[in-house]
């Protein structure tokens, strides 16, 4: 009976290290028992009470065998706690730790190793990037962990959900490039250019020099912690240019090398003209010619470096026209080549339309009769190849505009 009281008071004052010891016990079976001794007192003499009195003998206190409480079986290992005494919310700690590490183990071994992030795929910015297969598998674990944990304690138990998993998965591929410690600092500035962008925004619109400038400052402070190659990946991954190429070439799909090669020149038209935040409106005449001079320069270079197929092919990726069509014949099942086609239509009907605009000799009425007969081929052309509900969904999501404007809807 003392050996219980003892081992349950124990149990109630040294929770954390009960919590410490069980978390442990899935890993490694434990081979060593907690022993529960008296505490030392000082020597007595009779002297002390008389020499009558008698001298106390000391209490033996029988060793406890934590492998007489543990059990593989959470129900018994519940019941076993409560038969020595340990309060409910001890036992809900004890419990809750034991199935989170018995989950954790569970969530590696099932999701495996983080994919490394594709830097070069359209689309791959934080937050829409995200492992969703991994995500998924993770979602079904917490909810069998939660599951479990309501079945055995009896009421749902306190786990905070993590909203952010998804972005922070994400995020930790993003920095595979880096060692740890260099994780920490890069995370800090980044953090710093955040507070610097916000306060920069507080009066509304943000000033787009401003931006560049701090940018800018953020790029030198990044270059003094990382090495070249570091510095590198790291733009790759994060700066405008790289996100701004990613968002663009979502009808392209580069591979990685052409994405190298493409980014390292648009990098440095960016770094020289602000890319997205250059504010070209803000130029006078002298800089706009410089700037249009450099970005005839830059196509062509990316030209030379993907070869004239693969840059026609880079250039209308960037087309949102060709992007919405893009999208639709891949809902649709239909192949790329439909979607290149239906493009090809429309920048055929509109150079046709100009023409027609332009030429002098004919009668408004004869210009609107033949602008509403291009514009008729060309639904009946573009049906063909999209098929009745491809095109249908195609005027739905108001990507013909264009067809209106070569020639307006019938009044009814």
């Amino acid at each position: 009976m003392r050996v219980k009281m003892i081992l349950t008071l124990s149990l109630c004052l040294n929770a954390g290290l009960i919590l410490g010891f069980v978390v442990q016990r899935k890993s490694v079976k434990p081979l060593t028992t907690l022993s529960h001794e008296p505490p030392s007192t000082p020597a007595l003499s009779a002297a002390s009470f008389g020499a009558s009195a008698p001298v106390p003998a000391p209490e033996i206190v029988k060793t406890v065998d934590w492998r007489a409480v543990e059990s593989e079986d959470y129900r018994k290992y519940i019941s076993n706690l409560r038969a020595i005494g340990c309060p409910e919310e001890t036992i809900r700690d004890i419990i809750t730790a034991d199935v989170a590490k018995l989950f954790e183990s569970r969530r590696k071994e099932l999701v495996g190793p983080k994919k490394k992030f594709e830097f070069w795929k359209p689309g791959a910015i934080v937050g829409a990037a995200v492992d969703s297969e991994r995500l998924e598998k993770e979602r079904i674990l917490s909810r069998e962990k939660r599951d479990l944990l309501t079945d055995l304690l009896g009421t749902p138990p306190e786990l905070k959900p993590d909203l952010l998993a998804g972005a922070a998965t994400q995020l930790e591929a993003m920095f595979d490039f880096l060692p740890l410690e260099k994780q920490g600092k890069v995370s800090e500035l980044l953090q710093d250019l955040q507070i610097k962008m916000q306060k920069a925004a507080q009066g509304g619109s943000p000033d787009p020099q401003e931006i560049r400038k701090l940018m800018k400052e953020s790029e030198l402070s990044l270059a003094a912690v990382l090495t070249p190659v570091e510095m590198m990946d790291y733009n790759l991954r994060f700066s405008m240019t790289a996100n701004t190429m990613r968002m663009q070439m979502a009808g392209f799909e580069p591979n990685e090398q052409e994405f190298l090669e493409v980014f390292k020149l648009r990098k440095s038209f960016d770094d020289e003209f602000g890319g997205g935040f250059g504010a070209p409106a803000s130029f006078g005449k002298e800089e706009r010619a410089r700037v249009e001079a450099a970005q005839k320069e830059l196509d062509a270079n990316i030209k030379n470096a993907l070869g004239e197929s693969r840059f026609e092919e880079y250039k209308r990726g960037q087309d949102y026209a060709y992007q919405g069509l893009d999208r639709l014949v891949e809902k649709e099942g239909l192949g790329k080549e439909a979607a290149v086609r239906a493009y090809e239509m429309k920048k055929i009907a509109e150079e046709q339309a100009n023409k027609i605009r332009r030429d002098a000799s004919m009668t408004t009425e004869q210009r609107r009769a033949t602008l509403q007969a291009i514009r008729g081929e060309t639904e009946r052309s573009m049906r063909q190849v999209l098929g009745e509900k491809g095109f249908s969904s195609y005027q739905n999501q108001n990507h013909s505009y264009w067809l209106r404007a070569i020639s307006p809807d019938p009044k009814p």
